[in-house]
């Protein structure tokens, strides 16, 4: 065949035996999602028969795939197979999601898409290929529930600000880690840190991390004590290994009178959001934690008035590539930031995680996200 003319032409070409010859479960959408072809894999891992499945919307309260946080994909801009047609992209990696079996429980499967394009090089559907990943899927379910307990904050009750958190690692575990600790009545301490690499190797040094954090209660409320005596035990017991680092930023968040204290090591900037539209980038910084052993870290000093907001972030929000297949600029990512209302809390950060979503021409982040907004009531 030359090329694919409809979705129907792709319909009757490949369907059938070819499917059923395959170990993975597959289907085949048009653009619209409507399910045109479904294969005998796919019927056993999920319960699903053919019948049930051809003609029906995969998001039609059908598969209801959810990510492994919980969170549902069918119809949402974070949907895979939408994803690979809207941004004429393939997978990179497999994406790990959660699909309802017919007699309603949960299947983890391992899930690649790509979109179909027809002779004039437009998409005109698109195919999801997805492996059962049940088999020692418990393990790495129980990794991700000691990461969650580790990362949980208590509820920051506070009337004269709002603190907000957004976690979304690529793989079930991450590299991020950030935690929150009342030093006194007014003041309060803020830690974001990302590790180098995702994953389960990320995850376990960011599980020392954290104790490392939690090793140096003495120093939580001097920012630049504190990022030397993290960089000084990083450099201990990693840095003849040469692979490990972390970026972070640790600051003072004053209640009383809205001033943060600072300092950061190879992190991006975090970003003080105005009321009147306005946008601050924190620019004092040193290097990452781990690369050099004596490294003295300068403080910086901001000011947040009622309405403000102060916003931190992982590489994951700025490293996305735009549908040039080019980093995404800096003024759209600063446009993107101030467009939300912080006030919001956590629905607004899932906003701004949506709105760089839309912009990338990958399928997914590729790297750990994590967003954590400080709004200033009074």
């Amino acid at each position: 065949m030359d090329c694919v003319r409809s979705i129907d032409d792709f319909q009757s070409t490949v369907a059938g035996a070819i499917l059923d010859s395959m170990p993975d479960g597959v289907y085949v959408t048009d653009r619209n999602r409507r399910i045109i072809a479904w294969n005998k894999a796919a019927e056993k891992i999920t319960g699903w028969t053919r019948t049930d499945a051809i003609n029906r919307e995969c998001r039609d309260n059908f598969l209801c795939h959810i990510d492994k946080d919980g969170h549902a994909l069918c119809g949402k801009e974070h949907c895979p197979l939408h994803r690979a047609m809207i941004t004429n992209s393939a997978s990179d990696v497999p994406r790990l999601l959660f699909a309802r079996h017919r007699n309603g429980s949960r299947v983890p499967v391992e899930v690649t898409v790509s979109p179909i394009i027809d002779c004039d090089m437009q998409v005109i559907g698109g195919v999801e290929v997805f492996r059962d990943l049940s088999i020692g899927f418990e393990e790495l379910n129980r990794a991700q529930a000691i990461q969650r307990s580790t990362l949980a904050e208590k509820p920051v009750e506070d009337p004269r600000f709002r603190i907000a958190f957004r976690y979304a690692p690529v793989e079930m575990v991450g590299g991020d880690f950030y935690h929150v600790t009342q030093l006194d009545p007014h003041r309060f301490a803020v830690i974001l840190a990302d590790v180098t690499g995702h994953g389960v190797s990320a995850a376990l040094y960011a599980m020392q991390l954290r104790a490392l954090w939690t090793n140096a209660t003495r120093h939580h409320d001097h920012v630049q004590e504190l990022m030397g005596a993290l960089n000084r035990r990083i450099s201990e017991l990693f840095g003849s290994e040469g692979e490990y680092f972390a970026t972070a930023v640790h600051l003072v968040y004053d209640a009383r009178s809205g001033v943060i204290t600072y300092a950061n090591a190879g992190h991006p900037p975090p970003l003080v959001v105005r009321k009147g539209d306005g946008l601050e980038e924190l620019s004092e910084h040193g290097t990452a934690l781990g690369m050099v052993p004596e490294a003295i870290y300068p403080v910086g000093q901001a000011h947040l008035d009622p309405g403000d907001t102060l916003l931190l972030y992982t590489d994951g929000a700025r490293e996305i590539m735009g549908h040039q297949h080019q980093e995404i600029s800096e003024p759209f990512f600063l446009k993107t930031v101030r467009e939300r209302d912080y006030a919001d809390g956590e629905e607004a950060l899932v906003k701004l995680e949506e709105s760089l979503l839309r912009s990338c021409s990958d399928i997914s982040f590729q790297d750990d996200l994590t967003l954590i907004s400080l709004f200033r009531l009074a």
